[in-house]
């Protein structure tokens, strides 16, 4: 019997215990998360560390988030015990960045076609944006997922067009790059221009 119970314990073997929360690296994380989210000079306070999970697709593939920058302006960044507070910056600098864009895209879409941010992006063209692709290999898996015929536009709703988001999410990784390897670091020029455009434009609105 003591045999049998061998066996079935080599081939089922136990799980492994859940780590213990950890409180404290929670509360430093959390900490990290408001400083980092000033950093880049939005609201902290619309900032929040969340002991919970959030999956998504992508080409087929589903995949866990580490942020998430919801329609309300807030950003989310979903904790886990090994990010590092270097991978939580680059994330809060991702997740910020998806806010500023959606900023200046509701003042894009309120004005007429021949007000001053239609003028303003007029040069970055879906043929344009499309021939640079992206600056990661993130942002390039959204182009690769793209499904619409024609390319996506600036300021649209690309997902709900295209099921992917190659314009924003190629400039949430400039604006990560940028943060991560520092000003000097090489980026496509025509990326670098609109993401400092969209930064000028949402310092404006933001006041």
């Amino acid at each position: 019997m003591s045999s049998l119970l061998a066996r079935l314990l080599r081939r089922f073997p136990a799980r492994s215990a859940e780590p213990a929360f950890d409180a404290a690296d929670f509360a430093r994380k959390a900490e990290h998360l408001a400083a980092m989210t000033a950093s880049f000079s939005y609201d902290p306070a619309k900032a929040r560390l969340v002991r919970e999970d959030f999956f998504f697709e992508l080409g087929g593939v589903r995949s866990k988030a580490e942020g998430r920058a919801l329609p309300d302006g807030s950003i989310l960044v979903f904790y886990d015990p090994h990010m590092t507070l270097a991978r939580l910056a680059c994330c809060v600098a991702h997740e910020a960045q998806h806010q500023k864009y959606a900023r200046v895209r509701r003042a894009f879409e309120a004005e007429g076609e021949d007000g001053p941010l239609h003028e303003t992006f007029a040069a970055f063209t879906p043929e344009l944006l499309a021939e640079r692709g992206g600056v990661s290999d993130y942002a390039n898996e959204h182009w690769a997922a793209w499904r619409a015929e024609e390319p996506p536009r600036l300021f649209e709703d690309e997902r709900t067009r295209g099921g992917a988001e190659p314009i924003n999410e190629t400039l949430a990784e400039v604006a990560k790059a940028l943060y991560n390897f520092g000003p000097q670091t090489q980026i496509d020029p025509f990326w670098r221009a609109l993401y400092e455009l969209i930064l000028r434009e949402w310092a404006r609105l933001a006041g």
